[in-house]
């Protein structure tokens, strides 16, 4: 029998209530069986994604900081990545995208993913970096910020061999794509409002980082005071002057929560590392897969990686148009002020060895991976 409008909106109603308070449950950190993710845990505003719901035999929760209809802005793929995990896995899994920071955001979602309370998230490498600290490797600044030089790192047998395959063996999450955004930037606040053009303009400055250490130490040699904040609370930090200065790429910068992009003073383009995202899963949960699906997986990855590339350019340009209607100046350094960051934090500086050999064992490993980016 077909169900009366007023049904209809109580039955999505009803599992959307439900659906909310189970996920509540998981982020607290509640014992929720998966079968009762696969067969229980459907919403939808349409009965059309709840009955691919209920049929699907998995129900992968996937969580972005970011807005699914502010697909212009922002290269998240939410969209792609839903149709292309549906398709490949013939609707076994279905995909269920908490979106707009709903379930946290940055170092929250990735202790989230690795704990197996959610099974998806998009998240930055440097949030990432606490629990898988190889990654740190890509943020000594200067020798992989282009998006040719990164796109042919993450190809090379060394990134699979000596970074990947030292994930894994951790056990915690696996890498199903990446995103390339845009290189990092200087950029002052709207409350500071100086153009960061040189290192000499960072002294003493109040800079926030995220959650690597290896950003910690190239703000330290720019003779910053680099303080840690959550993404999430940047733009009211920014907005009350308790910071001066952050370094997400113009993607990034634009895309930031509660607002970020009306609390920005000047964006000085350095190309000092890139603002990489990325698309993780739990491990465990992905070994449990049957190998069909695990297979779907990574082609629906393959597929929406090649689509996000498509699609970067144009992103990147609205969002650097954006921010110039909203004030926000753009700054791009000339040779000799390039020369100086390069001179100062460059991957050549005797800095970076403890890190080096921290990360990857060696100095001369990490010679292969700069070999690897520049091909």
């Amino acid at each position: 029998m077909a169900l009366s409008k007023k049904g209809s909106s109580y039955q999505v109603d009803h599992h959307r209530r439900a659906f909310t308070h189970k996920a509540a449950c998981i982020v607290a950190g509640c014992a929720v069986p998966y079968g009762l993710l696969a067969n229980e845990m459907c919403q939808s505003e349409t009965l059309k994604e709840l009955e691919k719901c209920r049929q699907a035999s998995i129900n992968m929760v996937f969580a972005s900081p970011y807005d699914t209809q502010q697909w212009r802005s922002s290269p998240h793929m939410h969209q792609q990545l839903k149709k292309n995990i549906e398709y490949f896995s013939e609707g076994k899994i279905y995909l269920n995208t908490f979106h707009k920071g709903t379930l946290g955001v940055g170092t929250e979602l990735a202790v989230h993913t690795a704990r197996g309370a959610i099974q998806a998230a998009l998240i930055s490498v440097s949030n990432l970096t606490p629990i898988l600290p190889a990654l740190d490797i890509l943020n000594i600044p200067f020798w992989c910020a282009g998006q040719q030089q990164y796109l042919n790192l993450i190809a090379s047998k060394t990134w699979q061999d000596h970074v990947l395959h030292k994930i894994h063996k951790q056990g915690k999450l696996n890498i199903l794509m990446h995103y390339l955004p845009g290189a990092r930037t200087v950029t002052s606040t709207k409350r500071y409002g100086a153009t960061i053009k040189t290192p000499t303009d960072m002294q003493d400055i109040v800079f926030r980082i995220p959650a690597s250490k290896v950003l910690n130490q190239f703000y330290d040699l720019c003779g910053t005071r680099a303080v840690q904040v959550p993404w999430k609370k940047v733009a009211t930090l920014a907005e009350g002057g308790r910071i001066e200065a952050l370094d997400p790429s113009i993607v990034g910068l634009f895309n930031g929560p509660n607002n970020l992009r009306q609390h920005l003073g000047v964006v000085s383009k350095i190309n000092s590392v890139q603002d990489g995202w990325l698309l993780v899963v739990n491990q465990p949960w992905f070994n449990a897969l049957p190998l069909n699906l695990k297979h779907a997986l990574r082609d629906a990855a393959n597929k929406t990686f090649k689509e996000h590339l498509e699609l970067q350019p144009s992103i990147a340009q609205y969002c650097e148009h954006s921010l110039k209607k909203l004030g926000t100046d753009i700054y791009e350094p000339n040779k000799e002020e390039l020369k100086q960051w390069y001179e100062l934090a460059g991957p050549q500086q005797p800095q970076w060895l403890p890190f080096k050999r921290a990360l990857l064992g060696s100095e001369q490993l990490f010679k292969q991976f700069f070999e690897a980016a520049q091909e």
